[in-house]
């Protein structure tokens, strides 16, 4: 091999180990990062009410209710059915708020991540990775609003009915 050759190659791995060791600390500082952003999130709560104030629902950061409280008047003021949709609007809107603050936490990885190659750059074939944390934290569903049932009076439907008649 002459000179011109060799100078050239030990340039190119120069410049390989130069690059490689800039990677070695991004990712070294992700780690960091990412390690604090799990101490944060595991320390994280969210709070959220339903809209009529009945129910509030405590959450983690991953969205899991810890604590489920209902307001004392609930059971006066409310029917099972409306209760339950109160329940499921506070979960939900806990969840919500858990997902924003996971994205809060981990959103300065991701804008440092993002000046860093993709794993299918530096392998050929390889699956892209880059979109990899907004599949891992989907949007909770929003439960659909079914129209309240008639009441039944209690009084109207033994009226109509005997007590023995449901008994075989």
């Amino acid at each position: 091999m002459d000179d011109g050759r060799r100078d050239d190659a030990r340039t190119r791995n120069d410049e390989l180990r130069d690059q490689i060791d800039s990677l070695l600390g991004t990712f070294e500082q992700q780690q960091r990062d990412l390690a604090e952003a799990q101490s944060t999130l595991a320390a994280t709560t969210v709070t959220a009410w339903s809209s009529d104030n009945l129910v509030r629902v405590v959450s983690n950061a991953a969205g899991v209710p810890t604590e489920v409280h209902v307001e004392p008047t609930a059971f006066k003021r409310s029917t099972p059915a409306k209760l339950g949709q109160s329940i499921t609007e506070a979960v939900q809107a806990a969840a919500r708020q858990a997902l924003a603050a996971t994205q809060q936490a981990i959103a300065p990885m991701q804008q440092a991540a993002a000046g860093l190659p993709d794993l299918s750059d530096l392998v050929p074939g390889a699956p892209s990775i880059r979109h990899l944390v907004d599949t891992m934290f989907p949007e909770p569903a929003i439960a659909p609003q079914e129209p309240p049932a008639p009441p039944e009076d209690e009084d109207e439907y033994y009226r109509n009915r005997s007590y023995l008649q449901d008994r075989p």
